[in-house]
């Protein structure tokens, strides 16, 4: 502490460090602490200004930038995601920014699995001797003509011991599919409807199943094959189940010695019928029996009408059981109008009494043929 001019100044406080180094010297290092002394200086309006304006900028910055914040937050948001985001590439490229919403299928029920049936087979079968076009196919339960088509044959006499032929399940065409094909086209050549087509070759999508090289089987009931003519050359063997009569009218004469047949009285013009299903063997004139027509059933008996005014038939055509072959005439030798009714059994004449249906019609023997 010192006085200086009556005022008392204190001595700023001294710290002393000594290091002897002999016995007689010593090391000292000294450290005074003074207080630093403040000078005024004088401010510049220049820079009075600049701190007022740097004092109200950062006061409005506080007070916006809050707000700011609030109001632009999901901007923000999106472009923090964008920056801080990982960029990974697209898996698939996208021809617009935009997201398109997808549409979501909902089931009604509980989804059921639908197992489709298999289409019919065909089967084979390898002629032994003694079969006959017609015995096959009454074993297969087909007509002559299903089984014929099928296997080119047009002659029952072209049938040959050891022969392979093939056998549809039913009554159809066997069609191999080819280019340009369609469903309704098959159907439609041989006279069938498309939907039983689709049904009985289970096709569900067309043309997915209606490919080149596929068998579709075409259903033609009673095997009346358009165009298709089947010429009967072999003698067929013979079982007796019963048929049906010609046409409605009086039996007249019966069957028995010079009388090769029966003969049945009917108005002239009235429908003559096939007495069962089969095919036609003769149509055309025949000696003193007139215009005749003459059906070669399909279990082998041969049945002719004789007298006849007109036919509606031709030669190898498919005919069905009831179905109108002629109209009754007087044709050839005879009285009056009538049909003359005769059957075969291997080319040998029999009595149609013995296939006639149960409960026959009016009989006048020795009446006059031609008058009912």
């Amino acid at each position: 502490m010192a006085q200086v001019g009556g005022a008392v100044r204190h001595r700023p406080p001294r710290l002393e460090v000594r290091v002897p180094l002999t016995r007689s010297a010593d090391i000292s290092f000294g450290l005074v602490i003074r207080k630093p002394r403040r000078r005024r200086r004088k401010r510049s309006a220049f820079r009075r200004w600049t701190s007022t304006f740097v004092l109200a900028g950062c006061c409005v910055i506080a007070g916006v930038i809050p707000i700011w914040t609030v109001i632009a937050a999901p901007e923000l948001e999106r472009v923090g995601a964008m920056l801080l985001a990982k960029p990974q590439p697209p898996l698939v490229a996208r021809t617009s920014a935009a997201t398109v919403d997808r549409a979501v299928v909902i089931a009604r029920g509980a989804p059921v699995t639908s197992v489709r049936k298999d289409p019919p087979g065909l089967q084979l079968h390898a002629v032994v001797s003694g079969e006959t076009l017609l015995s096959i196919a009454a074993r297969y339960e087909i007509t002559p003509q299903t089984l014929a088509y099928n296997n080119g044959i047009k002659d029952t006499a072209e049938l040959r011991s050891g022969q392979s032929l093939v056998i549809p399940p039913i009554d159809a065409a066997i069609h191999v599919v080819r280019d340009g094909d369609t469903l309704s086209g098959i159907a439609a050549s041989f006279g069938a409807d498309p939907d039983t087509v689709r049904t009985v070759n289970s096709v569900a999508f067309e043309p997915a199943d209606v490919t080149t090289g596929r068998v579709i089987l075409v259903p033609v009931p009673e095997g009346l094959y358009p165009g298709f003519r089947l010429v009967v050359s072999d003698a067929p063997r013979v079982f007796a189940p019963r048929i049906r009569w010609p046409t409605q009218g009086i039996v007249t004469q019966l069957f028995g010695g010079a009388h090769t047949g029966i003969d049945i009285a009917a108005l002239y013009g009235s429908a003559v019928v096939a007495s069962d299903s089969g095919t036609v063997t003769w149509v055309g004139w025949r000696g003193s029996g007139g215009l005749a027509v003459c059906v070669l059933v399909d279990w082998g008996l041969e049945v002719c009408d004789y007298h006849l005014s007109a036919t509606q038939v031709e030669l190898g055509e498919r005919v069905v059981a009831g179905q109108r072959i002629a109209s009754v005439g007087s044709t050839g030798v005879s009285t009056g109008p009538h049909v003359h009714w005769e059957a075969r059994t291997n080319g040998v004449l029999v009595d149609p009494m013995t296939y006639a249906p149960e409960g026959t019609s009016v009989v006048r023997v020795g009446g006059a043929t031609g008058s009912p």
